[in-house]
């Protein structure tokens, strides 16, 4: 009988091995699919709608966009945790679709409507999809599920751009085309949530493993309340471990801002390559640096992508204008080779600080990680949305060198959290 047992018992970890290593691919194109829509669909708003409506209130319906989805962390914190990853990362693509459907058919009160409802489903999506990583994957194989999870995802900024990269050097801003674009993008949306629908639950094992670094961590059993969620939130934030991580997710949201907003509105023509670029160092960041996590640890990682960052932030404040009214490009046509490295030191630092982040996270608070998940997309929105406003009245150097000190901020931070007690 105890034969029979054991032979059953690595059976089903066995199975549940597989369904663990195929969720993790599924998840990741999942939300691959999800994020390819957004950032077409973003970076192609104001150029597709100028004819349709003013540039303010385009630039205002994005603001309206993160705030709301800072401010629907705590929402998407009480879905999440009362019914589940799953539901929520179909709920929240859904939600993605009628963003979609109100370009195709543009007015202000449906676009602000929908820029809100976009902004509550990325914020369901993203600490969603992280916390199905936890879950599905292993304190030893969780640098390198990490890696391949950020890979895949961090994609979407190569194929986004690639659709931008033809519609912009078509000059194809007619309506059909808009209507034709937009229907792709809301496809491509949809799909993403039939791939979030065959997510499976792997068989129960014991997985002695899974033994979080903090005490306590392990799956809450108290009745999943709002009164209770807030009290869970408020004893996770004020832990030392997660107040050194708050500078990585500020440093996060600006980096991101950074290559995402900030460099793509000085170097006219050239948006659609440097961001395929820095979609090609973020997979190529995620490949070697996960695997480097899983064999030597986070500081080793952290360092790289630090250094790397700053080297990035460097060549961007030798190669800026003086002031941010200045309409001149980051670098000339014949200099492409500096913009893609340029391009190249984002993605791979990016994806090197954000495995980091999201792996420590996922080890250190295990089945209450997406509560921190959800601080995350919170602190990130924000980042992003202070940036997003101040760019219009801070100098670029100010903006730079705060970013680099955010930098050294979360280096240190990693460093306090991992090292040996």
């Amino acid at each position: 009988n105890n034969l029979r047992e054991g032979r059953r018992d690595n059976k089903m970890e066995v199975l549940s091995a597989r369904v663990k290593r195929v969720n993790v691919f599924v998840n990741a194109i999942g939300t691959m699919l999800i994020y390819t829509s957004f950032f077409a669909g973003t970076m192609l708003l104001p150029t597709l709608l100028r004819e349709k409506l003013e540039e303010q209130t385009v630039f205002y319906s994005m603001a309206v966009h993160c705030l709301t989805a800072a401010f629907s962390s705590p929402v998407a914190m009480f879905i999440i945790k009362h019914f589940g990853t799953k539901i929520s990362l179909i709920v929240g693509s859904l939600c993605c679709v009628f963003f979609y459907l109100s370009i195709m058919f543009p007015t202000s009160w449906a676009i602000f409507v929908a820029q809100s409802v976009f902004g509550f489903g990325l914020a369901l999506v993203r600490p969603a999809s992280l916390k199905f990583l936890v879950k599905n994957s292993s304190p030893s194989a969780l640098g390198i599920d990490s890696g391949i999870h950020w890979g895949v995802f961090m994609s979407s900024m190569i194929w986004g751009n690639a659709v931008v990269y033809v519609l912009t050097h078509g000059n194809y801003y007619d309506d059909e085309t808009r209507m034709m674009v937009y229907g792709i993008l809301g496809a491509l949306n949809l799909v993403g949530t039939v791939m979030y629908v065959t997510l499976r639950t792997p068989p129960r094992t014991s997985d002695q493993e899974r033994q979080p670094l903090l005490d306590g961590m392990k799956e809450d059993l108290n009745p999943v309340t709002f009164a209770n969620l807030v009290k869970e939130t408020f004893s996770l934030v004020i832990l030392r471990q997660t107040l050194w991580l708050v500078p990585s997710m500020l440093a996060a949201g600006f980096y991101f801002t950074m290559y995402c907003v900030e460099i793509p509105t000085m170097i006219g023509s050239h948006i659609a390559l440097f961001g395929i670029m820095v979609g090609v160092g973020e997979l190529l960041g995620s490949l070697v640096l996960g695997r480097i996590i899983s064999s030597f640890g986070y500081v080793l990682v952290t360092i790289m992508s630090g250094c790397l960052a700053v080297i990035s932030l460097l060549l961007t404040c030798t190669s800026l204008p003086k002031n941010s009214g200045d309409e001149v490009p980051l670098v000339d046509t014949s200099e492409m080779a500096m913009l893609v490295a340029v391009a190249l030191a984002y993605g791979i630092s990016d994806a090197g600080n954000n495995l980091a982040l999201n792996s420590i996270i996922g080890r250190l608070f295990d089945d209450r990680s997406e509560v921190i998940f959800c601080v995350l997309s919170c602190v990130m929105n924000l980042a992003a949305m202070m940036w997003y406003f101040v760019y219009t009245v801070v100098a670029w150097e100010t903006i730079i060198v705060a970013t680099g000190l955010a930098v050294f901020a979360s280096m240190l931070g990693i460093f306090i959290v991992v090292r040996p007690k």
